[in-house]
């Protein structure tokens, strides 16, 4: 529990140094472009991360019921898991029950946005190709994602349901983009804030955002190539001790069991648990980095 906790305030500690970070290059630039910071900084940027979050970010309609019926679920097979193999069991099988959910989602939400940033170039040249024929923004969007394919074209159907709502378009593209996390609609947002505020024209800066996108996948694909090894590696120094602790149980089994029952080395085992942790963690944290 230490060590989750642990885990947990350096994950706070990461996230607040992030948010900082986030609003000083906004303030800074919004002082060097003479624009109010209230528009580059609209309250709410980034809307935090919540269970519903994350299943709408996987591509999963849930309610608040679902989601406190899957957690009914859970604390019964702790509590049933308690009852029959102890306390320690049950916190463990909850555990990893949640850590496998989180997972598998954080990885549907990563599927599902690199989709989204595929399908990002043509939608905008779509969008593009409506403004020059004399459509509005929400023609041109209405237009674009009509020819668009799942995901992007439901995420922009519901932005234009939101506007006939009477919702702001630039700010329910701003709450789309908090919620995927995704750099390009936030430069949309911002260009549809510029447009309706100073009447400047957003075709250009589009059709930067068309270029950008292009030449960062480019270079993401060059770099994955050039780092192939670097990232092989991590994983196989990542797997190594798991993979020796599953040979050893199969092989031998009473060898961990025996450790187990001693109190040293049931402290032992926690350790490496905690170190093996780590070691995953700051792996993770030097991919992400290259």
């Amino acid at each position: 529990m230490a060590v989750a906790l642990l885990v947990v305030a350096l994950f706070i500690y990461l996230q607040s140094r992030r948010e900082a970070f986030i609003e000083k290059v906004g303030r800074r630039m919004a002082e060097s472009s003479g624009i109010a910071p209230e528009v580059l900084l609209p309250r709410g940027r980034r809307a935090s991360l919540t269970i519903e979050t994350l299943f709408w970010r996987a591509g999963i309609d849930v309610s608040g019921r679902h989601v406190s019926t899957g957690f009914l679920c859970l604390i019964s097979l702790a509590v049933f898991g308690g009852l029959w193999q102890g306390v320690t069991f049950a916190l463990s099988v909850s555990a990893i029950g949640i850590a496998v959910i989180y997972l598998w989602l954080l990885r549907q939400a990563k599927k599902r946005i690199a989709l989204i940033l595929v399908q990002l170039p043509l939608f905008l040249d779509q969008v593009l190709r409506g403004l020059g024929t004399g459509r509005s923004m929400e023609g041109a969007l209405g237009l674009a994602a009509g020819e668009t394919p799942a995901p992007l074209k439901d995420i922009i159907e519901r932005v234009l349901r939101a506007n006939e709502l009477g919702a702001d378009l630039g700010g329910a593209i701003q709450e789309t983009a908090d919620l995927y996390r995704i750099n390009e609609l936030y430069l949309l947002a911002l260009a549809i804030r510029i447009n309706r505020t100073y009447g400047s024209s957003v075709r250009e800066l589009l059709q930067n955002v068309v270029k950008m996108i292009h030449e960062r996948e480019a270079a993401r694909r060059e770099l994955r190539a050039l780092t192939g090894e670097t990232r092989v590696t991590a994983w196989v120094l990542g797997l190594l001790p798991p993979g020796m602790a599953v040979y050893i149980m199969a092989m031998n089994p009473k060898y961990l069991e025996s450790m187990w029952q001693d109190p040293s080395g049931r402290i032992m085992l926690m350790i490496a648990v905690a170190l093996q942790i780590v070691g995953a963690v700051v792996l993770w944290r030097m991919i992400k980095s290259i």
